[in-house]
C-alpha cells in the first residue's frame, strides 16, 4: 500500500511539474510586448500654412502641444526658400514647456536669416523641422523622417524605384518609412508638428 501511495505521489508531482512547465511555455509564447507613448508633439489646432501673399503683412499663427507629456525638449529648425537664401538649416526655436507658440512674421524671419524683410516676395517659403527628445532620451527627428511629395507607384511609370531593390535610395518625392508629415488630412487630432512648410501666399486662393 505504501508503494502504491508513493507511486501515486510521484505521478502527481510529475503531472504537476508538466502542467507548470507547459503553462510557463504557453505564457512565454503568448507574451505581449508592452507599448508606451512616444515623443509626439502636435499642432494645437490645424494651422493655415499660407501666411499671406504680401510679406510685409504676412504672419503665421500657431502653437504646439505635447499630448503624451513625454517631451523633455522640442527643437525647431528652418530652411528658407527665397532669393539669396542660405542652404543651411537654422535653429528657429526650442522649448521644454507646452503649449508653445511657433508663430512668426516676415520680420522675424528676416532677423533669423540676417536679411532685410524687403528681400521676401510672394511664393517664398520656409520649411520647418521639429525634433523631440523624450524624458527617456529617445529622439524623434522630423528632418530625417518627413514626407516630401508623392512619386509614381506604378512599376511601369517613368521614375519608379522599387523599394525592395537592394540599391534603392530614397530621393525627393519618396516616403522614408518614418514619422508622419505635418497634418494627416482626414485623421482628426493627428496634427504632427515634425515637418511643415509655410508660404507667403493668399490662403483664399
Amino acid at each position: 500500500m505504501k508503494n502504491i501511495n508513493k507511486f501515486l505521489s510521484l505521478a502527481f508531482v510529475a503531472v504537476l511539474a508538466s502542467a507548470t512547465f507547459t503553462s510557463c511555455e504557453d505564457e512565454d509564447k503568448a507574451r505581449v510586448i508592452e507599448l508606451g507613448n512616444g515623443g509626439f508633439v502636435k499642432f494645437v489646432t490645424a494651422p493655415v500654412f499660407e501666411a499671406g501673399a504680401d510679406p510685409a503683412t504676412a504672419s503665421f499663427d500657431s502653437a504646439v502641444e505635447d499630448p503624451n507629456e513625454t517631451a523633455a525638449l522640442y527643437e525647431i529648425t528652418v530652411r528658407g526658400d527665397f532669393a539669396g537664401a542660405t542652404l543651411d538649416t537654422l535653429a528657429f526655436r526650442s522649448t521644454t514647456t507646452f503649449p508653445f507658440d511657433i508663430g512668426f512674421t516676415a520680420s522675424d524671419m528676416a532677423s533669423l536669416f540676417g536679411v532685410d524683410a524687403s528681400t521676401f516676395a510672394e511664393d517664398d517659403s520656409f520649411e520647418f523641422f521639429g525634433k523631440v527628445t523624450t524624458v527617456d532620451g529617445v529622439v524623434y527627428d522630423g528632418s530625417t523622417s518627413a514626407f516630401i511629395s508623392p512619386t509614381p507607384t506604378d512599376p511601369e511609370a517613368d521614375g519608379y524605384l522599387d523599394p525592395s531593390d537592394p540599391d534603392f535610395v530614397p530621393e525627393p518625392g519618396q516616403w522614408n518609412m518614418q514619422n508622419s508629415d505635418g497634418v494627416l488630412v482626414g485623421v482628426p487630432g493627428l496634427l504632427a508638428a515634425y515637418n511643415w512648410e509655410v508660404t507667403f501666399e493668399d490662403p483664399a486662393e
